[in-house]
């Protein structure tokens, strides 16, 4: 059977507030415009739209699990095909004397897998950053984007590409870092070098944090999305607070499984739209 390909283009604006009225309400223990802590209406249209969003999360979630192992790698040659060909027709230019950056992610186990394209791009060469968790990190599941390059990639010993659900940084203790080690049997272990009996690790230097305003164009996963170009991440917001700190220019594609579009995501004020999702 064919594999289906899309790429499609949204207009940018979610819809209306008539159409998604648990959308208007404002998020959980924060201020009205009047200065005062939300009611009690308020906070129960919150958890509504969260619980709505849980509950299509799931669904699109277990779509995806549900594909063959095979029918996903095929899948995610497609999408990548699709976003090399986006990439070179996207005219970006670096700053700063700069290559162009563009932010890709390690894949999940059910997720687009992105590299194929991430190979192509830094043959392109383009400089190519991924999301790293941050330690200690006040809201929990910010994100900053670190430089990596191609010989350290290629070499699979970047502990935030292993395991991009763990926190790794400064902040972080060689402790920790050991138990972001890969899977048993393999001999990789990601202990950081630092100047002995101090704690932050400087490895740093090896994978530089990038501003956000350095970015030219971001590659977003997501969970779930729908028609208008809403999408639902994993529920930790980090992509949606990243997002406000690009420059306005910066290019966003979003990527997933055709299996993942649902009829309507749920929205909130403080959620992105994503102008274009590509799909196979």
């Amino acid at each position: 059977m064919a594999t289906k390909k899309r790429a499609t283009t949204f207009a940018g604006k979610r819809p209306s507030a008539d159409k998604t009225p648990a959308a208007s309400g404002p998020k959980d223990d924060t201020l009205t415009d009047a200065g005062k802590q939300p009611s009690g209406n308020a906070n129960d249209a919150a958890r509504e739209i969260r619980a709505k969003k849980d509950a299509v999360r799931r669904k699109a979630l277990s779509r995806r699990q549900e594909l063959r192992p095979s029918e996903r790698s095929a899948k995610s040659r497609d999408i990548c095909n699709q976003l090399l060909n986006a990439l070179r027709s996207s005219g970006i230019k670096g700053k700063n004397g700069q290559p162009p950056t563009v932010a890709v992610y390690a894949a999940l186990r059910f997720e687009v897998d992105l590299d194929r394209f991430i190979r192509g791009a830094y043959a392109f060469g383009y400089r190519i950053v991924f999301p790293c968790m941050i330690p200690n990190e006040s809201p929990s599941g910010a994100i900053c984007m670190r430089s990596v390059s191609c010989n350290n990639y290629l070499g699979g010993n970047v502990p935030f590409i292993v395991d991009p659900r763990k926190a790794w940084g400064p902040a972080v203790t060689e402790e920790h870092q050991s138990r972001t080690s890969t899977p048993a049997g393999a001999t990789r272990r990601f202990i950081p070098s630092r100047v002995k009996g101090s704690v932050p690790p400087k490895d740093s230097t090896r994978f530089p944090v990038v501003p956000p305003r350095e970015i030219d164009l971001l590659i977003v996963p997501a969970t779930a999305f729908d028609e208008n170009g809403n999408r639902l991440g994993y529920g930790r917001g980090s992509y949606d607070r990243y997002l406000t700190q690009l420059r306005s220019d910066c290019q966003l594609l979003g990527v997933a499984f055709a299996e993942q579009e649902v009829n309507e995501v749920p929205c909130e004020p403080h959620d992105r739209v994503i102008p274009q999702f590509i799909t196979a």
